[in-house]
């Protein structure tokens, strides 16, 4: 099968110099438009306005957005603060009105194309060529919060190409005479958006300057299939809750009292581990020789000892939104489980109550499950193996680097939210697919797959 930079590079060589390529990203995920991005592509067209709301925070900045769907007033504003490049389906003049005037509101002017309707088809949407000609004759299209910059049409959906030709240079013909006589733009600096994927090539014959393919880059969409998603493999201190601080600072003060050299930043490079493999390493790398498992139990017991000081025995707080992705992947039927290092009781036995039975105790694997912890990608294999699922229908959700080394080595999607001090680099540097900056960055991404 060709990879999607495979296939935009087939398509740029059917492309002339002067017509723009859309990559019509509607319903694919964030991976295939990072993808066709890392081939060179910028213009993406999306068509529904959640959905662009959800993956625009997740992807570059510089992409140039297209909104080419159905654009009902009542969904301008949203749109609008996303800051679209170009808005390719106004179609009637009330949602003219509407974007120029929500454009005032946000003291922005937005580019738009005026859709005509030249297919044989009364499904589809836009301006009658009559329509089209009596609002430019009048220069009721000229308002101060718009730039028209000009057409966009679709052709009968047919497999007769003289109709397509015919929708295509009707098309055509009316942005030659609106540039002339109306005043619209300069022939030359006219955009002419029409062809897909089926027909891109007789509308660049027809005079098309954009053209809007989907199917051909990203292939084919199942848009009522369900996500494939069906279990998430959460680490838990800095992903669930927010106690790596103090999991940080009870490591260096118990590691300081027995003369091993460990501080506040090795617990967080460290952080996914079992604590008696954190102590062994260090007494080893200290003294030369292995830990005896009486001390590692004294020195883990002091560590947690101090942990409960520095939290006053209170249960740490859960991560901002994290609740929210819970409630999310619950609600669609994904299973969510516990993958730690940590052998906490208490923050076991608490779980399950505050994530109100989302996180259940069977779906928990802990530092007493495990021969090896993380690095070590058994915690995270087993875990998928209980779970009984595919593991493409499986991803881990981790924060710390060697974390993400374990989910990566057991063969699952990986993805960093990096809620720590540590760069975002140590965890790409680990393999990690996606790194996200919060869980409500991860909420929009799985709500986009």
């Amino acid at each position: 099968m060709a990879t999607i930079q495979e296939r935009i590079k087939d398509i740029r060589t059917n492309i002339p110099e002067g017509v723009n390529l859309v990559c019509v990203s509607k319903f694919h995920p964030v991976e295939a438009i990072r993808e066709a991005y890392q081939a060179g592509e910028r213009d993406f067209g999306e068509s529904r306005v959640q959905e662009l709301m959800q993956k625009v925070p997740l992807l570059p900045q510089d992409i140039r957005w297209h909104f080419i769907g159905h654009l009902q007033t009542n969904k301008v504003r949203d749109l609008l603060r996303l800051r679209p490049y170009l808005i390719q389906s106004v179609d009637s003049e009330r949602l003219l009105r509407a974007i120029n005037d929500e454009a005032e509101r946000q003291g922005i002017v937005q580019n738009i194309l005026l859709e005509v309707h030249v297919a044989r088809e009364q499904t589809k949407s836009g301006f009658s060529p009559e329509e089209l000609k009596g609002l430019m004759a009048n220069g009721e299209w000229r308002m101060a919060n718009v730039r028209v910059m000009g057409l966009m049409t679709m052709a009968t959906n047919t497999d007769d190409e003289e109709e397509i030709r015919r929708c295509f240079s009707l098309a055509a013909s009316i942005a030659r005479d609106l540039s002339g006589e109306a005043g619209l733009c300069s022939l030359s600096e006219a955009v002419l958006s029409m062809g897909m994927s089926d027909d891109y090539l007789i509308a660049i014959q027809c005079g098309s300057t954009c053209v809007r393919i989907g199917s051909a880059i990203f292939g084919e969409r199942d848009y009522d299939k369900p996500s494939p998603l069906r279990a998430v493999f959460f680490d838990q201190d800095g992903v669930l809750f927010d106690s790596m601080p103090f999991h940080a600072e009870a490591w260096a003060q118990t590691m300081k009292a027995h003369r091993l050299p460990f501080t506040a930043e090795d617990a967080y490079i460290n952080e996914g581990r079992t604590g008696a493999a954190v102590i062994e390493e260090m007494h080893q790398q200290l003294f030369g020789k292995p830990a005896s498992e009486e001390l590692i139990r004294q020195i883990y017991k002091e560590k947690s000892d101090r942990f409960l000081q520095l939290t006053e025995g209170r249960l740490p707080n859960m991560i901002p939104g994290v609740m929210e992705v819970l409630r999310w992947l619950d609600s669609h039927g994904v299973q969510c489980w516990v993958v730690t290092g940590s052998g906490q009781h208490a923050l076991f036995d608490n779980l399950q109550r505050v994530s109100g039975g989302i996180l259940r105790r069977e779906r928990m694997i802990t530092a007493f499950d495990v021969t090896h912890g993380k690095p070590d990608p058994e915690p995270y294999l087993k875990a998928w193996q209980r779970s009984g699922f595919q593991k493409e229908a499986c991803c881990v959700v981790e924060n710390a680097p060697l974390g993400v080394r374990a989910g990566k080595a057991a063969g699952l999607y990986t993805i960093g939210v990096n809620t720590g001090p540590l760069p975002d680099e140590l965890l790409r540097k680990e393999g990690a697919d996606q790194v996200l900056p919060d869980m409500n960055t991860l909420l929009k991404w799985l709500a986009a797959r």
